[in-house]
């Protein structure tokens, strides 16, 4: 050949070769593929960020009512005369709070009107009924129900004018999937921490019945956030999960934040994940499809590159003929998607 043919001739295959076609798929596809087969295991990915970062979480910290128990709280026990009772009733019901639709639920006559009425998010409410403040939420003193709270109970005390009336005791019992999450969390070297507004005495009995070891009760919502960030100081990635608006901050200041889909709408807002089926077992799936598609993409980056760090140098010395060098390009992207597509048979906790 003469050097001009023979220059274009190698001009032509480093064009076709050097076509970055699977470079360009090697991570969408994956992604495509991951968020496809959490989709079928009941988790929306809000954000494709969200199923990158969570494969490196280390820390996983959990609401309690709604997430880790099943969110729907029944009174089991009320020392309340009827009057003090109709009237928690009916500020409770101004509430999204899953214990205040727990106690309008217990007394469906409570539809007296307070007069004014606050909500002090963590604490509980207070309202005015004429000249009588009745104020429903957290016991000034706790060990008072320290019976009730051992067997798991939640208490919410009653006051009028600041004076203790009664209580209503409420049980929620535990998800389903709550112990097995735990103990795959555990399997895949995540630390579980319980994080609840609740009373101590409760919030550990139900971390006990879960498996978790670490418990942080009676904090408030911003507390939490301060929770998730010293946690985060320390190095380490964090995922929350809560369902309700107490939640809401810690969801968005975390590096992964999970909704259960039964949440409130301003907890779901502030996720990067939603849990629309299952329980918080979905938590340890969403790590480990996280972890397969990290795997994956890696996987495509490499035989992306490789083809062309191979072909290249034949190409530049000639010595590689155009139709060879689109049938490697063909074949490197049609192994980019076979290979993303891994992903969709692969189960969680799988390698890809």
């Amino acid at each position: 050949r003469d050097p001009l043919s023979l220059g274009v001739f190698a001009f032509i295959t480093v064009i076709v070769i050097a076509c970055p076609c699977a470079l360009g798929l090697a991570t969408p596809m994956a992604l495509v593929a991951g968020t496809g087969q959490a989709s079928r295991r009941g988790l929306v990915i809000r954000n494709a960020e969200a199923i990158q970062t969570a494969s490196g979480i280390g820390i996983v910290v959990m609401d309690k009512t709604g997430t880790i128990t099943e969110g729907q709280p029944k009174v089991t026990e009320s020392s309340l005369d009827q009057a003090t009772l109709e009237a928690a009733a009916s500020l409770e019901r101004h509430s999204n709070h899953p214990l205040a639709k727990a106690i309008s639920a217990f007394c469906p006559e409570g539809e007296i009107e307070p007069d004014s009425m606050e909500e002090t998010a963590g604490e509980g409410v207070r309202g005015l009924f004429g000249k009588t403040e009745i104020f429903v939420g957290r016991p000034a003193d706790p060990q008072r129900y320290a019976a009730l709270l051992e067997q798991g109970r939640t208490v919410v005390e009653v006051r009028k004018d600041g004076v203790a009336a009664g209580y209503l005791a409420i049980a929620d019992p535990l998800r389903d999937d709550a112990v097995e999450a735990v103990a795959r969390l555990k399997e895949m070297g995540i630390r579980p921490v319980m994080a609840t507004g609740d009373n101590e005495l409760t919030a550990r009995a139900v971390a006990k019945a879960a498996g978790i070891e670490e418990v942080h009760a009676g904090i408030r919502p911003e507390e939490k956030l301060s929770l998730v960030r010293d946690f985060q100081a320390l190095g380490g990635k964090v995922l929350m999960v809560g369902d309700g608006m107490n939640d809401a901050a810690a969801l968005k200041g975390a590096d992964v934040g999970v909704a259960v889909g039964s949440g409130m709408d301003l907890a779901i807002d502030n996720a990067d994940i939603v849990i629309v089926k299952g329980g918080v077992s979905r938590i340890a799936d969403a790590v480990s499809i996280s972890r397969q598609t990290l795997s994956v993409i890696r996987q495509n980056l490499f035989w992306a590159f490789a083809y062309n760090f191979l072909a290249i140098p034949l190409a530049m010395a000639a010595l590689l003929h155009p139709v060879i060098a689109e049938s490697a390009m063909a074949f490197s992207s049609i192994s980019v998607i076979l290979n993303s597509m891994r992903i969709r048979a692969a189960e969680p906790g799988e390698k890809a």
